[in-house]
């Protein structure tokens, strides 16, 4: 494997800027006059219940049918995922310059570490911070022990390593970059399976002129490496997540100053469409019957948890019904997410 950086302050520096949140706090968006005829969904269906991780003030803290617990204790935890079992979690953990990729048990304990990010050399050298390198944004297979993330381990260029996306195929051998993610050779980010495990949907950020990454929605084909973009729009489409019954992709749109839940088909035959009407929402997340749609909202400069419950009407259209709070705590790292299971 390739190991390279260009120095653990610059690339410090990048990680923060593009990391930093792309939600614009603002008022709520306007209805997409496409949506005007389609029905609410019945405000009468079931509170969601099963068990949700999520990172705030550092550590990773689960809901569970209304109850929070918090699971860790180090306040260097993001990115928590939950295991097909529902007895894992795999997640990151933070260091100064780089940061590791953990599984841990239902309760939080430690039980592997699967990468190993931290140079052997004289801390903050040169040679230290060349080898330095991240991980971020672990998903579990809904099918396997597998666990796809990404790093900036290695790419076609070892002065630019742009973070792509890397592989725990098994947890006896070392992780490793896909192929066909590296042939991008543009920063990715927050992958999110298919529920039969054959494909990642995907954000690319791809530099334009004036240096500003625009992100796009794209999929990718874990046996042959076939690449789609799914959504490409002049303003930023990122955080996708696949539905539980393969048919749709959520993910969170900007249009001018608002951030809301669109959905596209997973197919990519059919036009992306506006779910939510909100303007200040991030990181969707379907619960495991597909049946309703978490994600963080912005009110008064704080986050917290919120959920729509989704129907399909007779044209394939999803709509929502009227947004409710699903729980409150304190400093929620929205670039963390959410993983919901059903036990």
């Amino acid at each position: 494997m390739i190991r390279c950086g260009r120095g653990a302050g610059a690339r410090t520096g990048l990680l923060l800027a593009l990391w930093a949140p792309i939600v614009v706090l603002a008022g709520c968006g306007m209805a997409d006059p496409a949506l005007s005829t389609q029905q609410a969904a019945p405000q009468s269906a079931a509170a969601p219940s099963g068990s949700i991780l999520f990172v705030s003030d550092g550590n990773v803290v689960q809901w569970h049918n209304g109850d929070v617990k918090q699971l860790t204790k180090d306040f260097v935890a993001k990115s928590p995922a939950w295991a097909p079992d529902g007895d894992r979690f795999a997640y990151i953990k933070m260091s100064d310059g780089f940061s590791d990729l953990f599984v841990a048990d239902r309760n939080g304990k430690q039980l592997k570490q699967l990468t190993n990010d931290e140079p052997s050399e004289e801390p903050y050298s040169e040679d230290w911070a060349f080898d330095a390198a991240w991980a971020f944004d672990p998903v579990w297979s809904p099918i396997a022990d597998q666990i796809a993330f990404v790093s900036d381990k290695g790419g076609l260029d070892p002065y630019a390593d742009p973070l792509s996306l890397w592989y725990v195929e098994k947890f006896s051998i070392d992780p490793y970059p896909l192929p066909a993610a590296l042939q991008i050779d543009e920063m990715q980010e927050h992958p999110s399976f298919s529920p039969d495990g054959s494909e990642l949907v995907f954000v690319v950020r791809t530099k334009s002129d004036d240096e500003v990454r625009q992100t796009a929605i794209w999929t990718v084909v874990l046996d042959g490496g076939d690449t789609t973009t799914l959504v490409s729009d002049p303003e930023s489409a990122y955080d996708p997540a696949w539905s539980p019954d393969g048919a749709n992709v959520a993910y969170i749109q900007r249009r001018g100053t608002t951030n809301d839940v669109w959905i596209v088909p997973a197919d990519g035959n059919g036009t992306p469409y506006q779910l939510t009407q909100i303007g200040t929402c991030v990181s969707p997340t379907w619960s495991p019957d597909g049946r309703s749609i978490a994600f963080f909202r912005e009110e008064d400069g704080d986050f917290s948890a919120w959920y729509v419950n989704v129907t399909s009407g007779a044209d394939g259209y999803l709509s929502a019904s009227e947004p409710k709070k699903l729980f409150d705590a304190d400093n929620i790292d929205t670039q963390s997410g959410m993983s919901w299971i059903n036990r």
